[in-house]
């Protein structure tokens, strides 16, 4: 494994970790009161939204890096 796949997969990993906790600060603000917690909790799905294309990118990438080493 090279230092860029290291690089991916570490960025996977830390994609990962996010999502995590942004879904348990989604799951811990459920049904928000007021408007300043709905924009809270709207900023943890952008977060937990962008981790998961995050993590759908550099599988692609690290997919594709492989198939051209076979």
């Amino acid at each position: 494994m090279n230092k860029i796949q290291l690089k991916k997969w570490m960025g996977v990993i830390l994609s990962a970790v996010v999502l995590g906790l942004s879904v348990t600060f989604l799951m811990r603000l459920w049904r928000p009161q007021d408007a300043a917690h709905w924009i809270l909790w709207s900023v943890g799905l952008l977060i937990a939204i962008r981790s998961i294309g995050r993590i759908a990118e550099l599988a692609k990438q690290i997919g594709a890096k492989e198939d051209d080493n076979k």
